[in-house]
């Protein structure tokens, strides 16, 4: 499994980001997207990590996918990181 981390700034309002990341969840599920997380950095910060089925699916798509991302949820990449999963634990 493959995971990518986004680093996104937006205008403080997590309910209305919540609702946008829902709404756009499914266009990232047709780039292969198969869990997302988000967690709150910041009074205007979040986090998101992002599994996805195909390490070469992602990487031939992540830069058009934050791009449309961040136009559909109003928030800005501040930074971004991937790689692969060395362990999962429950």
């Amino acid at each position: 499994m493959f995971v990518s981390f986004t680093d996104w700034e937006f205008d403080g309002n997590i309910e209305n980001a919540v609702e946008n990341m829902k709404g756009f969840w499914p266009e990232m599920k047709k780039h292969g997207a198969t869990n997302m997380r988000a967690t709150v950095t910041g009074e205007k910060t979040l986090r998101t990590m992002t599994i996805w089925s195909s390490e070469e699916q992602m990487k031939a798509n992540i830069d058009e996918i934050r791009a449309a991302a961040a136009k559909a949820v109003g928030m800005t990449t501040t930074d971004g990181m991937m790689g692969t999963i060395a362990v999962e634990l429950e």
